[in-house]
């Protein structure tokens, strides 16, 4: 396949992602892996495409070919800490998380799905900390869920009784 149409399928595979096509995103992802098993993009869509389908297993093995490739690509450490989260298995999530902030420390989703985390297992002052870091550093973007996490920041700072 040529350069192109590798691109243009890639593309394709990506629209359908995000379309919620997620056996069609597959299959495409799928042929292409096999004409260029080198991209560590191409593994972590496909990776989400199947966590998407509820293939965990398959999804992080998916999401451990994109790290393997490269390793310092922060994204599949984040979608591994998602199955986990997923499934309920928090330590394992805070695990993948965590490494993912060595890679992009400012990213705001992830601290927030670490602070998901966090709450869940009721380590209020690490979920705070970063319900706190996604609100510093998610800018001008998630309005609706920056006003959802302030009012869960008061919550755990009465709970906790910090000022």
């Amino acid at each position: 396949m040529e350069k192109q149409d590798f691109e243009a399928r890639f593309e394709e595979a990506n629209l359908m992602l995000r379309y919620k096509e997620f056996e069609e995103a597959c299959k495409i992802y799928s042929e292409l892996i096999k004409e260029n098993s080198n991209l560590p993009e191409l593994h972590n869509n496909y990776g989400l495409a199947l966590f998407y389908l509820s293939k965990f297993e398959e999804a992080i093995e998916e999401f451990k070919k994109a790290i393997e490739i490269k390793k310092d690509f922060a994204l599949p450490y984040v979608n591994i800490g998602l199955v986990y989260l997923n499934k309920e298995e928090y330590e394992k999530a805070i695990e993948y998380f965590l490494k993912a902030l060595e890679f992009d420390h400012e990213n705001p989703e992830t601290h927030y799905n670490l602070a998901v985390t966090y709450y869940r297992i009721d380590r209020k002052l690490d979920a705070l900390n970063h319900y706190e870091a996604f609100i510093k550093y998610s800018g001008d973007d998630y309005s609706k869920l920056k006003e959802s996490v302030q009012r869960i920041i008061a919550q755990i700072k009465e709970t906790l009784q910090i000022a």
